[in-house]
This record gives structure tokens, C-alpha cells and sequence, in this order.
């Protein structure tokens, strides 16, 4: 869900299109909800991509693989994941400091409108880059967007130049319409949605250093991995030639 009728009445029930209002409301630019279960493919994925050392020197990605593949191992009772998404232009010089400020923002709003309980009081359940988590993935799940050939998350409408932010909630959204978005659902082994994408390639042609050669991201060969100052796969991509960003 993005930004438009984000009208709350009162008495709510806990469903996904609830929880996205609420969201919306206090600044966030997208919200979805996804139930929780453990991401098989991407484990099967990761598992392989770090075994070809293609992650470079990200050593912490070979580290707590059950909590990263499993958000119920991550937050014991974990039910659902709250995917929000806010974009480079909406989070200021800090993203980190913004986001998660309005993560909790919104777990205030979630405690005093549908209980205390709604998330853990023992365990980390709110996250930004911050955690074990396959964020880009839960986007998905919540129907948020695709995979690019740029390895980065598409929203159809905010592009690829989004923030994503995560809370895991410890109850279930009642099940409702959601608008989710058609042909979003790749798996991570594929890792890009060639209906979405079709035949473009501008992002392959543009990077510099061929780090997304042979439709695998390789992190060794990746400017924004080294210095975090490359976007060129980004910039070119159609989906964000007509967004604020």
C-alpha cells in the first residue's frame, strides 16, 4: 500500500490494510505485512553465494543463517513481518536514525491501538539494516515490489531508491485484501523478476566494474560495496526515471 486514502477509523481490527494506514499516516512512503515462515530458497541461495566467497569480506553474513533465514527464530513468537519503506528523498542524511525513529513511532501506535502485546517485550523486534534479516526479501513477501536485475528491491511506483524498515509483530493480521503487486513473487534464486524487467539490461550495462555479470550479484567487484559512493545500476533503471527520487 502507498500514500492516498490513509483515513483510520476507530475500533480497529488487525488486519494488513490497517497496520499500512497506520503507517502511512505517521510519514512512511509504503507499507505491507507478510505472515512469517522460514525463506527455503533464499537459504538454498545464500547458502551457495557464500560458499563461492561472493560476498566478499561481509563475514557477518556467514554468521546466525537460521536467524536470517527465519524471522520465528529471530523474535520467538513471531507471527508476521511489518515492512515499511521510505524513500532516499524522505529519509534525510541519516536513514538509519529516521527510519527506525519512525518504526518506533509505529510501534507505539500499534501497542495503543491494538495491544501491548502485539510485539515481543523481551526480544529486538524492530529493524533497519540492523539485524539478521533478508529485508529486500520480506519487501517482497509484502508485496512491496520485485528483485531487479539490479539486485535491488523495485517498488512499481517508488522505484528502487527506497529504505526499508522491519517490525516483527507477535500476532496475526486478519486476512484481507492487500493490492498486492502481480509478478513480485520471484524467488531469490532466480533473483529478478523477468516479467517486471522484460528484456531491459540497462543496469547489467551500466555498472562499471561488471559486478552484476551472469545475473549473480558479486560483491568483491561492487563500488558500493567498497565505498559506498556508486548508483549507476540505479540511476539508469526506468522504474526510477519517473519517481520523486
Amino acid at each position: 500500500m502507498c500514500k492516498a486514502d490513509i483515513s483510520i477509523s476507530s475500533n480497529l481490527k488487525l488486519t494488513s490494510a490497517n497496520i499500512s494506514k497506520l503507517a502511512l499516516e505517521l510519514g512512511f512512503d509504503a507499507c505491507g505485512v507478510a505472515p512469517v515462515h522460514r525463506l527455503d530458497e533464499d537459504a538454498q541461495f545464500m547458502d551457495s553465494w557464500i560458499a563461492q566467497g561472493l560476498h566478499g569480506e561481509m563475514d557477518y553474513l556467514e554468521r546466525n543463517r537460521d536467524k536470517r533465514y527465519d524471522p520465528a527464530v529471530l523474535v520467538p513468537g513471531a507471527q508476521a513481518v511489518v515492512v515499511c519503506l521510505l524513500t532516499y528523498e524522505h529519509s534525510g542524511r541519516d536513514y538509519h536514525r529516521r527510519v527506525k525513529s519512525l518504526l518506533y513511532a509505529l510501534e507505539a501506535k500499534l501497542k495503543e491501538t491494538f495491544g501491548e502485546d502485539i510485539v515481543s517485550a523481551t526480544h529486538q523486534h524492530i529493524f533497519c539494516d540492523s539485524a539478521p534479516m533478508l529485508e529486500r526479501r520480506w519487501c517482497v513477501e509484502a508485496g512491496l515490489g520485485f528483485i531487479g536485475k539490479n539486485h535491488q528491491l523495485i517498488h512499481p511506483e517508488l522505484g528502487s531508491m527506497v529504505h526499508p524498515g522491519e517490525i516483527v509483530i507477535n500476532q496475526s493480521p486478519i486476512a484481507n485484501c492487500q493490492y498486492p503487486i502481480a509478478n513480485c513473487q520471484s524467488p531469490i534464486a532466480n533473483h529478478q523478476s523477468p516479467i517486471a524487467c522484460s528484456s531491459c539490461r540497462l543496469c547489467l550495462d551500466a555498472c562499471p566494474t561488471g559486478a552484476l555479470r551472469n545475473e549473480v550479484w558479486d560483491a568483491r567487484q561492487c563500488i558500493a560495496y567498497t565505498t559506498h559512493h556508486c548508483l549507476e545500476c540505479q540511476h539508469v533503471c526506468p522504474y526510477n526515471q519517473t519517481t520523486p527520487n
